[in-house]
C-alpha cells in the first residue's frame, strides 16, 4: 500500500512540475502582424468628436495613417516615423447625420495594416416623471 501511494505521490509531482518549465515564447506584437495603435475618443470640442491615435514606434519605421468617409474620400493621409506618435483628430460633424470614418495604420516594410471603424450616433433621451406629493 505504501508503494502504490509512493507512486501516485511521483506521477502527482510529475504532473504538476511538467507545466513549470516553459520558456518565454511571447512574441511581440510586430511579431504577431498587429500593429500596436491605440484609438481611443478624447471628448468633443463645439460638438464635434474628438479621437486620438496613438502608436509605440520602437524600430522607427514608418507608418501611414489615412482616413477615409464612408463613401470611400480621403480625409487625410499622413506618413510618421517617430518613435511615438500620438495624432488627434477632430471631426466636423455640421449635420446630425452620423459619421462613419475607417481609420487604417499600415507599416509597408513589414506589410500589416490595421483597420478601425469610426461612427457615433446621436440619441436623445427624454424622461418624463410623474411622482404623488
Amino acid at each position: 500500500m505504501k508503494a502504490m501511494l509512493s507512486v501516485a505521490a511521483v506521477a502527482v509531482m510529475m504532473t504538476l512540475g511538467a507545466g513549470t518549465a516553459n520558456a518565454n515564447t511571447e512574441k511581440t506584437s510586430s511579431e504577431k502582424g498587429i500593429i500596436p495603435v491605440e484609438v481611443k475618443y478624447v471628448g468633443s470640442l463645439n460638438d464635434q468628436p474628438v479621437l486620438e491615435v496613438s502608436l509605440e514606434n520602437i524600430a522607427g519605421e514608418e507608418f501611414k495613417v489615412t482616413l477615409r468617409d464612408e463613401n470611400g474620400e480621403l480625409l487625410y493621409s499622413g506618413s510618421f516615423n517617430d518613435k511615438k506618435i500620438v495624432k488627434r483628430f477632430q471631426f466636423d460633424n455640421g449635420s446630425t447625420n452620423p459619421i462613419r470614418i475607417h481609420l487604417t495604420v499600415s507599416n509597408k516594410k513589414l506589410n500589416q495594416t490595421e483597420t478601425f471603424e469610426i461612427s457615433n450616433n446621436r440619441q436623445v433621451i427624454e424622461s418624463v416623471v410623474v411622482e404623488k406629493l
